[in-house]
Parts: C-alpha cells; sequence; structure tokens
C-alpha cells in the first residue's frame, strides 16, 4: 500500500500560486497607481515661467502683438534675421507648457516615453517627454501617442491666451488625435489631457 503524500508537499503548489497571485496584484496595482499618479512637475514649471526661464513666445522673440500680422510674418518668412523654425518650436514648447504635457511620464516600468506628433500647418516637429523635460525636434516621429493638428494663426493665439487652446480643439481649428491605444495612453498618463481637454 502506498503512503499519502505529506500535507506539506501536496500545499507546495497552491503556495506558489498564492505568492505569484500575490505578487502580479501588487505588480498590477502598482502599474495602475503610477500610471495615474505620476511625477508632477507643474510647480516646477510654474516657477520657471515666474523666473523669466520659460517665456511667451510673442515676448521672446519680441513679435507684435497682432496675431494676424505675425501669422503673414511666419507664413512668407519675412522675420529678417528670425528663424521661423525656432519661433515654431517656441510656440510648440509652450503649448506644451500650458497643457501640461510635462506630467506626461514613461510607462510603468519601462523606457517608452510619451511622443507626439505636431503638425503646424504643412510643418512637422515632434515632441518627447522625458522625467518632466519636453525635447522638441523637426520632422515626423514613429510610433506617436497622438497626432496634434493646428495653423500658425491658431498657434499664435494659443500663446497669447493660454486659455484659448481648449476652445481651439473644442471648436476643431485644432484637433488631436489620439492614436496608441487606450492602455498605453492611461499608462503614460494621457488620462489627464483627456479629461481637461473635454472638460464642460
Amino acid at each position: 500500500m502506498k503512503k499519502g503524500k505529506k500535507r506539506g508537499e501536496a500545499n507546495v503548489p497552491l503556495i506558489i500560486i498564492s505568492v505569484f497571485g500575490g505578487i502580479t496584484l501588487i505588480l498590477i496595482i502598482a502599474f495602475v497607481y503610477m500610471s495615474l499618479y505620476g511625477p508632477n512637475y507643474t510647480e516646477t514649471y510654474n516657477q520657471k515661467i515666474q523666473s523669466g526661464e520659460i517665456q511667451n513666445p510673442i515676448t521672446e522673440f519680441q513679435l507684435s502683438n497682432d496675431v494676424q500680422k505675425n501669422k503673414i510674418l511666419i507664413e512668407n518668412n519675412l522675420l529678417g534675421t528670425l528663424n521661423t523654425s525656432e519661433i515654431k518650436k517656441g510656440l510648440i514648447k509652450y503649448a506644451s507648457v500650458i497643457l501640461q504635457l510635462y506630467n506626461l511620464h514613461n510607462i510603468p516600468f519601462t523606457q517608452i516615453t510619451p511622443k507626439i506628433q505636431v503638425y503646424i500647418g504643412q510643418d512637422a516637429y515632434n515632441v518627447e517627454v522625458t522625467e518632466g523635460t519636453i525635447i522638441i525636434k523637426e520632422g515626423e516621429i514613429q510610433d506617436a501617442d497622438i497626432i496634434i493638428r493646428t495653423t500658425n494663426e491658431e498657434a499664435l493665439k494659443i500663446s497669447e491666451n493660454g486659455n484659448y487652446a481648449k476652445g481651439s480643439v473644442s471648436s476643431g481649428k485644432t484637433t488631436i488625435e489620439f492614436v496608441a491605444s487606450k492602455i498605453i495612453l492611461f499608462a503614460k498618463g494621457y488620462s489627464t489631457l483627456y479629461q481637461e481637454l473635454n472638460k464642460q
């Protein structure tokens, strides 16, 4: 007659499954928490604005107070020694700060950064956010999470009045297309941006 298995031996698989399940649950909770509550750089950027480290591009590039005139200057490249591309980068940077894109973050436990494709008219730029730093380059980027399309005039209006950004989006003059999957957008913190833009 075979002897029965000892009680301890019989429970080993159950213990392993329980431990594995507990670790998995902890990781899921941590993933959700880190996705919802990533680092917040708002105070840092507010200080940069107050100190003048970050300036409204209309002031920084000494443009006129007339949006239409600035639009004509940029579109026709009539800015003299000023580089049109640098001005557009400045407009994108300032709009990114207004929209608090600096609070986007990597997918938890990975090095996968938030990436945004921006088109101002026919000109392409891309934005990548790394630990609160907004990096803007010319050209298109692969695997963009969202695509933003706007015009020179709308970009200038947003810089002139930060509160105008939401109106520009709601009117369709600026469009934001969420192209990544919902889980990736959630994991990188885009849910806050989505809620802010759709707030009544």
